[in-house]
């Protein structure tokens, strides 16, 4: 296999084996094709403690098999992430901020070889795991940056696509990391920004405080925790990441929604609902809904907790204003 170029994600320029971008002078440690903006010691502080958490629990882990199919495979039976994959072109410039271990955005460099994807993450862990899979795979598509969610390296209103799903809730700033991942969308591009929404998160919160009463999560009350095709590993991670984390903040819609709209961003579409036709987008635009919609909405995810596998984590799409 022959060495892979790495890609400057502030200029997109190619990167070889310097210390910084021959073209921008952006700085970095290269760890393989891996880009370490932050190096070391610059780290953040304030997200010390998440950093540390993700480094004993990666998630999303990968299975020991999980290979370019496997990948492919499990991502394309998800109807979110069919529909997110045939919604982005097959030559778009995407982001996924706070990718974790890269399944997403790993899944959306294999499923099309023209796109040009980036990871971002603060985690040197999880991105080493990302990192280690995209060389198995040889995606060369692919590039992984290790960057502070505050102060990205990326090229600003550059990206066709934005993804920020299941991080901001899990910063000590949500609304300055919404603004700071805004800023990477290009006029007319899309970001699917994914949170713990306050009336989705309801029925977890209600069993996350059982478990601390009885000392362990209740299985019963999981649909993860339920499952019978999940490893002992992907459970102990599942619950590291939703009962145990350091850090979480849930959000309510409709001041998610005010801040989009106050960063130049219109309403196209929530999700969940997905669209279940296996032809349409969620980045078609549906009406803006009202407060009494918004209520429906909310009540829907509500009701939907007891079963949900997301356990609350809803997402809004919304385009940036072009002019």
């Amino acid at each position: 296999m022959s060495p892979v170029q790495s890609t400057c994600p502030r200029c997109f320029g190619p990167i070889e084996s310097e210390s910084a971008c021959p073209a921008c002078a952006l700085g970095f440690v290269r760890r393989g094709a891996l880009l370490d903006v932050l190096g070391p010691t610059e780290r953040e502080q304030r997200a010390a403690e998440v950093e540390e958490f993700y480094t004993h629990s990666p998630f999303p882990g990968y299975a020991p098999a999980d290979d370019a199919g496997t990948i492919l495979d499990r991502s394309r039976k998800s109807g979110f992430l069919a529909a997110l994959d045939r919604s982005i072109p097959p030559d778009a410039r995407v982001v996924d901020c706070g990718c974790g271990t890269g399944q997403l955005a790993a899944f959306l460099a294999l499923s099309a070889p023209h796109r040009q994807v980036f990871g971002v993450d603060g985690c040197k862990e999880s991105l080493a795991c990302g990192d280690a899979f995209r060389e198995r795979t040889d995606t060369r598509n692919l590039q992984f940056v290790r960057a502070d969610l505050f102060d990205l390296p990326l090229a600003e209103a550059s990206f066709e696509t934005v993804i920020c799903r299941g991080v901001v809730h899990h910063t000590p700033d949500p609304e300055g990391a919404i603004a700071s991942v805004a800023r990477a969308v290009a006029p007319g591009g899309v970001l699917l920004l994914g949170f713990y929404e306050t009336w989705g998160r309801a029925f977890h919160c209600l069993r996350r405080g059982l478990s601390k009463v009885r000392g362990k999560p209740i299985a019963l009350l999981d649909p993860i925790l339920r499952r019978r095709d999940l490893s002992d590993e992907k459970k102990r991670i599942w619950i590291q990441d939703q009962y145990y984390h350091p850090l979480e903040h849930i959000l309510p819609m409709p001041g998610v929604l005010r801040t989009l709209e106050g960063l130049g961003f219109e309403w196209v579409r929530s999700v969940p609902p997905v669209p279940q036709d296996g032809r349409g987008g969620i980045f078609e635009a549906t009406d803006r809904p009202g407060a009494l919609g918004r209520t429906g909405l909310r009540a829907g995810w509500m009701l939907a907790g007891l079963n949900d596998p997301d356990a609350g984590l809803v997402a809004l799409v919304a385009r940036r204003k072009r002019g």
